[in-house]
C-alpha cells in the first residue's frame, strides 16, 4: 500500500462537504497530520518499490530556507516518485542562509544525482526565487513549481501534465482561490477570497504556486523575470507576481480538483502566510502590482 498517496488523498477529502461546517472536520485532519508526521519520515526513507515511471519533459522548480530545510529532503522524495518522472528537479537555495555545504543536511545532498539538483545563488529573493532563476535558464521548458512543506501524490505531476495536454496555452494549477469583487467592481480584501478545492477553469481563480503549478514562461507575460520590479511590488509574494504576470498575458487558468493540501510539520516553522494573510500584506502587495502597472489586475 502506498501510505503517501492514501494519507494525501485522505487529507484532500477532508476540505468542505456540502452542510458540514469546516470546523467539525477539523479535529479528523488534525489526526491525518499527526499520523502523517510519524509514519511518513519512515516510510519516505525506504526505497520506493514497484513504481512505474514514464520520463516526463518537465523542470520541476523549489526553494527554501533554514526553518524548513531538515524536511525538504520529504519533498524530494515526492517527486522523485512521482509516476511521472521530470527531467530535472532543483532545489535554489541562497548562500546568504546556507554559507557552505556542511549547512545544507546530508539528508538532501546524498540525493543529488542526474536529476535532483542544488543550486546554489548569490543574495536572497525569498520565495521568487522558486520562478526566477528557472524561468531565465529554461524559458522555453514546462515548469512545474512546488513548496518545501508540503506532501504530494505521487500521481500529482501526471495529473497536471495530463489536464496540460488538453489545456496548452493555460497555466495548470492544483491549489487556489477564487477573486472576489464588491458590486462597484473593485476587488475584495483578500482574505475574503472564496478558497476552491474542486476544477474551475474560472476567469477569476487565483492560483498558489506552490501546490504544484505547471507553465511555460515564455508564455507569460515578458515583465516575469523583472525581479527588481517583483520584489518592489511584492517581496513576500511570488504567488501575486505570477498571477498577475499570467493575467498580464491573458493566458487562462485551469484548477484540477484536488482538495485541501497534507503539510510537512517543521518545528519553529515560519509562514509567509502570517505576514500575508494575517497582517493583510497580500492587499497592500495586490494594490502595488495594480500601481506599477496602472490597471486593476486583479
Amino acid at each position: 500500500m502506498n501510505i503517501l498517496n492514501l494519507l494525501v488523498s485522505s487529507y484532500a477529502r477532508l476540505s468542505y462537504y456540502p452542510g458540514i461546517p469546516f470546523w467539525v472536520l477539523t479535529p479528523f485532519r488534525r489526526v491525518l497530520r499527526f499520523v502523517a508526521r510519524h509514519t511518513l519520515p519512515s516510510y519516505m526513507a525506504k526505497p520506493a518499490s514497484g513504481t512505474q515511471q514514464q520520463t516526463a519533459d518537465i523542470i520541476i522548480s523549489f526553494t527554501s530556507f533554514p526553518a524548513r530545510i531538515n524536511n525538504v529532503w520529504q519533498v524530494v522524495e515526492c517527486m522523485m516518485r512521482q509516476t511521472y518522472k521530470p527531467r530535472r528537479i532543483l532545489l535554489w537555495l541562497s548562500k546568504e542562509q546556507f554559507s557552505t555545504p556542511e549547512s545544507i543536511p546530508a539528508s538532501l545532498r546524498q540525493r543529488e544525482n542526474d536529476v535532483f539538483q542544488i543550486r546554489m545563488v548569490d543574495g536572497d529573493l525569498r520565495s521568487h526565487k522558486k520562478y526566477y532563476y528557472v524561468s531565465k535558464e529554461y524559458p522555453d521548458s514546462l515548469i512545474f513549481l512546488i513548496d518545501d512543506d508540503i506532501y504530494y501524490d505521487t500521481r500529482l505531476v501526471e495529473r497536471t501534465m495530463k489536464a496540460s495536454e488538453n489545456h496548452p496555452d493555460a497555466v495548470i494549477c492544483n491549489y487556489g482561490y477564487h477573486v472576489t469583487h464588491n458590486p462597484d467592481g473593485s476587488t475584495k480584501p483578500y482574505n475574503s477570497w472564496t478558497h476552491e478545492t474542486g476544477s474551475s477553469t474560472s476567469s477569476d481563480l487565483f492560483f498558489g504556486s506552490g501546490g504544484g503549478t505547471l507553465f511555460r514562461p515564455c508564455n507569460l507575460h515578458p515583465n516575469l523575470t523583472d525581479i527588481d520590479s517583483a520584489l518592489a511590488c511584492c517581496p513576500i509574494a511570488d504567488d501575486i507576481w505570477l498571477n498577475a504576470m499570467t493575467r498580464l498575458a491573458h493566458r487562462p487558468v485551469v484548477m484540477l480538483k484536488n482538495g485541501i493540501i497534507l503539510p510537512i510539520f517543521n518545528a519553529n516553522n515560519v509562514e509567509l502566510r502570517t505576514q500575508n494573510q494575517d497582517e493583510s500584506k497580500n492587499d497592500q502587495q495586490i494594490n502595488a502590482v495594480n500601481e506599477h502597472y496602472k490597471t486593476q489586475i486583479f
